[in-house]
């Protein structure tokens, strides 16, 4: 009887990871599942939280709604040095689209609005702040987990300034999508 009910359980665990895989698939390859990422506790990983956003939407409406995501959750000063500060916000500055024969490629320029330069001494710094920071801004606006990802590229200025290269974040030029896909899929997956 012990065999029967641990051979039962060894089967719903493989229907349930079958299902949880075919639910992965279906988000991936989904033209609507938009995500709105976040960091995990020790700011190493992104965690996807699936948002429904209206269909009538714009593609223009929709980046509003990320960078007001954006300025709204992560870009808040959280240390006691940054109380009176002025807020970060994030502006969509322009999408520019290029059409080619096969497809309409989409290119954003965004700009943080940082009057305080808070980002230099926070967001922008350290490995992992770096890096999560360079995660949350490229995977948000990117949507690169859907069939057709909301953008192709993305350029990201610092108050109204093209950013320089920095040690622990690559925010300098134009971003593609291919350089979070992998990191998205893992996401998307728990």
């Amino acid at each position: 009887m012990k065999s029967i009910i641990i051979y039962a359980v060894y089967l719903m665990t493989i229907l349930n990871l079958n299902q949880l895989h075919s639910q992965v698939t279906s988000l991936w390859n989904s033209d609507t599942s938009f995500c709105f990422y976040t960091s995990d506790s020790n700011a190493e990983n992104l965690i996807a939280t699936k948002v429904i956003f209206d269909s009538e939407l714009t593609k223009e409406e929709i980046l509003d709604s990320v960078a007001s995501y954006l300025s709204n959750t992560y870009f808040i000063p959280r240390h006691k040095y940054y109380e009176g500060k002025q807020n970060i916000s994030i502006t969509i500055m322009d999408i520019t689209t290029i059409d080619l024969p096969n497809k309409k490629h989409s290119i954003a320029t965004v700009d943080i609005d940082d009057p305080d330069k808070i980002c230099m001494g926070t967001y922008f710094q350290g490995s992992a702040g770096g890096r999560i920071t360079f995660l949350m801004l490229v995977a948000n606006f990117m949507q690169p987990q859907l069939k057709y990802p909301l953008l192709d590229g993305l350029i990201i200025l610092y108050n109204n300034t093209e950013l320089k290269v920095m040690d622990h974040i690559g925010l300098e030029g134009l971003i593609s999508e291919r350089e979070i896909d992998s990191i998205v899929r893992q996401a998307v997956k728990y």
